[in-house]
C-alpha cells in the first residue's frame, strides 16, 4: 500500500501501520472461533488442516507485526497467507467449518484497500477456493444450502475487494488533491507574507507618514512614521481630531466634521491638506494630508489610505523668511521714497542742464524698478490672499487705462506699441489697489518680455464677470512650463538670462485675483507671444 493510502486510513498507531488492524481484526474473530468450537464441539481443533491454518495464521501476524512498522508493499503477503489459511481450513468435515468463509471478507478488504485492481482480483481467485465441492449429495443432487454458499463466498469477497478498491482509488484521488492544494496554499501563504514583509518595510522605508482605515473607522496600518510623530503616536481618529486641529491661521479650529481623517473616512478625496495640530500657545505641529479610498470587490467604499507629511518646518521657515523680506523691503521703502522725490524735484527744475536729464531719466526708470520689485517682495511676503478685502465699485476700464498710462513711458523707452480696448466702462465690486497692482504687474510684464512688439491690453464683460487680457509679442513661455508660471519666484526658462527680475509679478497677481474669487489663464508660443487673461466676479 502506498503511503498516501496508508494516511487515508489514519495516521501510524503506536508506529504500525494501520492497516495492521485487518490482521488483528481478523486473528481476534479466529480466537473467538476456536473458543466457540472447543466449548461446542473441538474434533475440528484436532485436524491436520486446521493445525495447519492456525500455523500459517500466526506466520501471518507475526508478519504483520514486523512489516507493519515499516513503508514495504510486502506487508500484502498477510491478506494473501490469511485467504490461504481459511483454504486450508475448509477442508475439515463440512459439517463445521462452512461458516468460516465469511472470514475471507477481513483479507478481501485489505487487498482491495491497496488500491490495485490486480490484488482485488487475486482476492477473488483465492475465494473460489473456499467452494465447498463436498456440496453436492451422494446422489449427485444439488444441495441447495450448500451450492448457495458456494456462490455467495466468492461473490461477497468480489463485491467486497471492489467496493475497497475504488474507495481506495477515490481516496488517494483525494488526498494527493489534497496535498497539491495544501502544497499550493503554502506556497501562496509563503509568497504572500513575504510579499506583505515587503510592503511594510517599504511603508515603513517611506518618509511619509501613513494610515489605512477600513470602512468602519478602525485603523488597519500604520507605519512608523506615523507611529513616531508626536501627535498621532497613541491617538485614535477621534482623539487625533477632537478639537486639536486647526487652520492655517494656527488659531480658527477644525470643525470635527471637516478634518482630514474626518473627510477621508466619509470616502471624499484630497491632496495637501494643511491643518495645524495642538493647541494655540502650545507646541503646534502643521501636517499635510491627502487621502484615497479604497474600493472592495463590489466597488464599494471598503476603507481609506491617509498620507501625511510634516511640513511645520518647511512653514515656519517660509514665515520667518517672508517676514525677513517684509522687514527688508520696508526699511528699503523709506529712503527709495526720498530719492524719487528728490529726483522729481531736479527733473521739475529748469536749472538743471539738458545735459544731466538723459542721466536723471536713467536714475528714474531704475528707482521705479527697484519700487516694484519692493512692492512685489511685500506683496508677497504679506500674502495679499490673506487680509480681509476692501471692496469698492470699481471701473475696470478706467482702472486698466491708468495702468497704461503709468507704463507708457516704459513701453516707448523700448518701442512697445502699448494699446488700451475698453470701449465702455465696466463695473465691478473689487479692492482698487490690490486688483490695480495685479494689472500693473501683468502689463509690466508684457512691456518687459517683449520689446519692439505689441502690447493690448482688452477690457470686456458678460455674464456677471469681468475679463482683462493682457497679449504681447514677446518670447512667450515654453509650453512644458507654463503650469508652474504663477508659482512665488519662477522664472521661465526664455527670460531668466537676457531680463532681470525676481519672478513674482505673476504670482502676486494670480494670489490677488485668486482671492477676489477670480481666474488667471496664461496661454502661450515661444517666440510669438503670451497671453494673459484675468476674470473677475462683478460682483
Amino acid at each position: 500500500m502506498t503511503g498516501a493510502r496508508s494516511e487515508g486510513l489514519g495516521s501510524r498507531w503506536f508506529g504500525f501501520r494501520p492497516e495492521v488492524a485487518f490482521q488483528l481484526a481478523n486473528v481476534l474473530v479466529v480466537l473467538v472461533a476456536i473458543l466457540i468450537a472447543a466449548l461446542i464441539d473441538p474434533a475440528p481443533l484436532r485436524t491436520t488442516a486446521f493445525a495447519i491454518a492456525i500455523v500459517i495464521f500466526a506466520v501471518a501476524t507475526v508478519l504483520s507485526l514486523i512489516l507493519g512498522r515499516t513503508g514495504s508493499s510486502w506487508l500484502l503477503v498477510v491478506p494473501v497467507l490469511g485467504m490461504i489459511a481459511l483454504i486450508i481450513m475448509r477442508q475439515v468435515p463440512e459439517d463445521h467449518i462452512h461458516a468460516l468463509g465469511y472470514m475471507a471478507v477481513f483479507p478481501a478488504l485489505w487487498l482491495g484497500w491497496s488500491g490495485r485492481p490486480w490484488f482485488a482480483a487475486l482476492a477473488v481467485l483465492l475465494s473460489l477456493g473456499m467452494v465447498e465441492v463436498p456440496g453436492l449429495s451422494a446422489g449427485g443432487h444439488v444441495d441447495l444450502e450448500h451450492a448457495l454458499r458456494n456462490f455467495l463466498t466468492p461473490a461477497v469477497v468480489a463485491v467486497a475487494a471492489a467496493s475497497t478498491c475504488i474507495a481506495s482509488r477515490r481516496t488517494t484521488s483525494i488526498i494527493c488533491s489534497l496535498i497539491t492544494q495544501e502544497k499550493a496554499t503554502a506556497d501562496a501563504l509563503r509568497r504572500e507574507q513575504h510579499t506583505s514583509q515587503m510592503l511594510d518595510a517599504i511603508v515603513d522605508a517611506v518618509d511619509t507618514a501613513v494610515l489605512a482605515f477600513d470602512a468602519d473607522g478602525n485603523r488597519i496600518l500604520a507605519n512608523q512614521k506615523a507611529l513616531q510623530h508626536p501627535s498621532i503616536l497613541d491617538a485614535d481618529p477621534t482623539a487625533l481630531e477632537a478639537g486639536s486641529l486647526f487652520e492655517p491661521d494656527r488659531v480658527t479650529p477644525v470643525p470635527a466634521d471637516d478634518g482630514f481623517i474626518a473627510r477621508a473616512l466619509r470616502g471624499q478625496e484630497f491632496a495637501d491638506r494643511i491643518v495645524w495640530v495642538g493647541e494655540p500657545g502650545t507646541r503646534q505641529y502643521a501636517v499635510s494630508a491627502s487621502a484615497r479610498t479604497l474600493l472592495d470587490a463590489q466597488g464599494r467604499f471598503g476603507g481609506t489610505v491617509v498620507a501625511m507629511n510634516d511640513v511645520t518646518t518647511y512653514l515656519e521657515t517660509i514665515a520667518a523668511k517672508d517676514d525677513f523680506v517684509a522687514s527688508v523691503s520696508h526699511e528699503l521703502r523709506t529712503p527709495l521714497a526720498s530719492i524719487v522725490g528728490y529726483l522729481e524735484l531736479l527733473e521739475d527744475d529748469d536749472d538743471v542742464p539738458e545735459s544731466v536729464r538723459p542721466s536723471l531719466a536713467v536714475i528714474d526708470r531704475n528707482s521705479r524698478r527697484l519700487q516694484r520689485l519692493i512692492t512685489d517682495l511685500l506683496a508677497t511676503a504679506t500674502n495679499p490672499s490673506a487680509p480681509p478685502l476692501h471692496r469698492q465699485s470699481t471701473d475696470i476700464s478706467d482702472l486698466c487705462g491708468a495702468v497704461v498710462a503709468n507704463l507708457a513711458k516704459s513701453a516707448a523707452a523700448k518701442q512697445v506699441r502699448l494699446r488700451l480696448h475698453a470701449p465702455e466702462p465696466v463695473v465691478a465690486m473689487v479692492d482698487r489697489e490690490r486688483v490695480r497692482l495685479a494689472i500693473d504687474n501683468l502689463v509690466a510684464n508684457a512691456v518687459k518680455f517683449g520689446p519692439a512688439g505689441d502690447v493690448d491690453v482688452t477690457v470686456r464683460s458678460g455674464d456677471g464677470t469681468v475679463t482683462v487680457e493682457v497679449a504681447d509679442t514677446g518670447i512667450g513661455i515654453p509650453a512644458d512650463e507654463l503650469s508652474a508660471v504663477t508659482a512665488r519666484f519662477y522664472r521661465a526658462t526664455t527670460v531668466r538670462q537676457h531680463f532681470p527680475g525676481l519672478g513674482l509679478g505673476l504670482s502676486v497677481s494670480a494670489s490677488i485675483v485668486d482671492a477676489h474669487g477670480g481666474t488667471v489663464a496664461v496661454a502661450s508660443t515661444e517666440r510669438q507671444g503670451t497671453t494673459v487673461t484675468v476674470t473677475l466676479p462683478a460682483r
